[in-house]
Order: structure tokens, then C-alpha cells, then sequence
């Protein structure tokens, strides 16, 4: 499946949509994004750090909230989040690495997201894709309770 982001603009994604995207991430709140998202019918997810920006997406439409930078706010934040917002999907962003993401999982995350852990600049720049490959692959093992 197809996705977009980092979405900043509502050109950006009329652009991604046309383009397949079957939904959109944001960095931030971005009202005008997530109107031309479910306009179209295509899900949302709107970046959020605060427990008022959490409500401000989910009453934009968001269909889950991307909580950033997740690492600099641990994942028992998780759960705090979830004590007045125990139906909302988080999703775990921002310094999330196979040493860390399963416990945002165990904390009420629905997904961690690995960035530059999985895939940093210098192994992309190096053509680097076996390194790539084999830390994607222990993401997924630490997140499966492998490792």
C-alpha cells in the first residue's frame, strides 16, 4: 500500500493522492491536509505531541495520530495518553529503533515507525541496501519479541 508523507500542504496532497497515495502523514497539525484528505476519502494520520493536539486531529478526522518525537517523550506517554484518550490510535514516531519500539507496542502504540534507525541518509548515499535490509529485519524481530 501507498502512502504519503512528510505532507506539509494541500497541494502536496492533491498531488500524492492523484499520485495512489492511499493515505497521508503529518508532521504536525495540518487542518488544511487532513479537509482535502477526507474529502477524498483517504485516511489521515496528523502529527501531535500535546494531549490538545491529540483531540484537535482526532476532531479533524485523523485516523490515527502520529505522536512526535516519540523517544524524547518515552513510551509511558503512551499510556498517559490513553487515560482520556484510551480509543485513539497512536502511532509511535521520532527515535523509535529496534532497541525501543516494542515497548511503545506494549504501551498502547499500534505501530512504531522506524526512520533513519532502519534507513539513515549515509546507507542510502552508500548504496548501503544489505546493511538496510538486515536492520530492517531486526526492527521486525525486536518488534516480534525475537531479539
Amino acid at each position: 500500500m501507498l502512502g504519503a508523507g512528510t505532507v506539509l500542504t494541500v497541494q502536496q496532497a492533491r498531488d500524492a493522492i492523484s499520485a495512489g497515495a492511499r493515505f497521508l502523514l503529518t508532521p504536525g497539525i495540518r487542518l488544511d491536509v487532513a479537509e482535502v484528505a477526507t474529502q477524498q476519502g483517504v485516511p489521515i494520520v496528523l502529527g501531535a505531541m500535546t494531549p490538545t493536539e491529540v483531540a484537535t486531529a482526532v476532531d479533524a478526522g485523523s485516523t490515527a495520530v502520529k505522536v512526535f518525537p516519540a523517544a524524547r517523550l518515552g513510551s509511558a506517554y503512551f499510556k498517559d495518553l490513553h487515560g482520556p484518550y484510551p480509543q485513539v490510535p497512536l502511532v509511535a514516531t521520532g527515535g523509535i529503533h529496534a532497541g525501543n519500539a516494542a515497548e511503545y507496542l506494549a504501551a498502547g502504540a499500534i505501530a512504531a515507525t522506524a526512520g533513519s534507525g532502519v534507513v539513515a541518509p549515509e546507507l542510502v548515499a552508500e548504496s548501503r541496501f544489505a546493511e538496510i535490509r538486515d536492520r530492517a529485519a531486526e526492527f521486525v524481530d525486536a518488534v516480534r519479541g525475537r531479539s
